[in-house]
């Protein structure tokens, strides 16, 4: 059993995400950083949708009541296993009374906790990932406490470069309404450097932005990724929490690795866009 003994800055448990939803306004959800979710799941021999702990920017500390092996992956933390630090992308052996602590991030903002053999989290909307008004809490609290599960490894090979999501650069594709934008503010975009101003698992919001506009469209759908330009010109790139319809114009898409990429960008770091062609 696991059991939480400081519940962080901001804990969830999330998984893939909850597909096939969106047509009831229900978001997709699930790690904001794909990339390390899926390494630290990947390391310990668990499938790529196995729950995880996702914690952010600073705190957690876990009590472990059973021998077992974790896997933490992502941004760089200070984390100590009772008294001794531990590394990213490592399989680590958890005895029973063992304290795992996270202190502040160091560099990047999320990190995951991959247990081998997965823990118990209730499946809602064939989905273990939190979300306000769908799970029964948005985050996990002091006190909690979750069931080992011991399920059989069936290792995914799936590892990528963990540096990969230190990058600042965000690779865009063109989105639905990118053509009501004019030469100067596509020539901005790529050769501006955006500030983050905030960020949640909804959505990030930069300080500087492209020009401001009257465009408009009827409300249309949206996705994790997508990237909305307000009458301001200041941009949304909406994420995991994200709604799943909007009214502003659609001028940018990420990928999923473009989403892990700035899912690790705290408020004033900057990135720079690159406009690809989706092939």
């Amino acid at each position: 059993m696991i059991e939480i003994l400081d519940s962080g800055y901001h804990i969830t448990i999330q998984d893939r995400g909850r597909f096939g939803f969106s047509k009831f306004g229900v978001p997709l959800s699930g790690s904001m950083d794909y990339l390390s979710s899926n390494n630290a799941n990947s390391i310990v021999g668990n499938t790529i949708n196995e729950p995880v702990f996702e914690i952010a920017m600073m705190g957690g500390k876990f009590l472990f009541t059973e021998e077992v092996d974790i896997c933490i992956s992502g941004a760089i933390f200070e984390v100590k296993l009772n008294n001794n630090s531990i590394i990213n992308n490592t399989i680590i052996r958890v005895q029973k009374g063992d304290v795992l602590n996270f202190g502040k991030a160091l560099k990047g903002f999320r990190i995951y906790l991959a247990i081998s053999g997965g823990f118990k989290s209730d499946l809602i909307l064939k989905s273990c990932s939190y979300f306000d008004n769908i799970t029964p809490s948005s985050v996990v609290k002091k006190g909690d406490r979750f069931n080992l599960l011991r399920n059989k490894s069936k290792a995914c090979n799936f590892i990528s470069n963990p540096e990969l999501i230190f990058e600042n650069i965000i690779e865009v594709s063109k989105g639905p309404e990118f053509n009501l934008i004019n030469s100067d503010d596509i020539k901005l975009l790529q050769e501006r450097f955006f500030t983050v101003s905030s960020n949640n698992r909804m959505g990030y919001f930069f300080e500087n932005g492209l020009s401001a506009n009257s465009f408009s469209i009827i409300t249309s759908p949206v996705i994790p990724g997508t990237i909305q330009l307000t009458p301001s010109g200041k941009m949304i790139a909406l994420m995991k929490d994200g709604q799943v319809s909007g009214g502003y114009p659609r001028i940018l898409q990420m990928n999923y690795n473009s989403i892990s990429i700035l899912s690790q960008k705290k408020q004033g770091d900057k990135i720079r866009f690159k406009l690809i062609n989706l092939t």
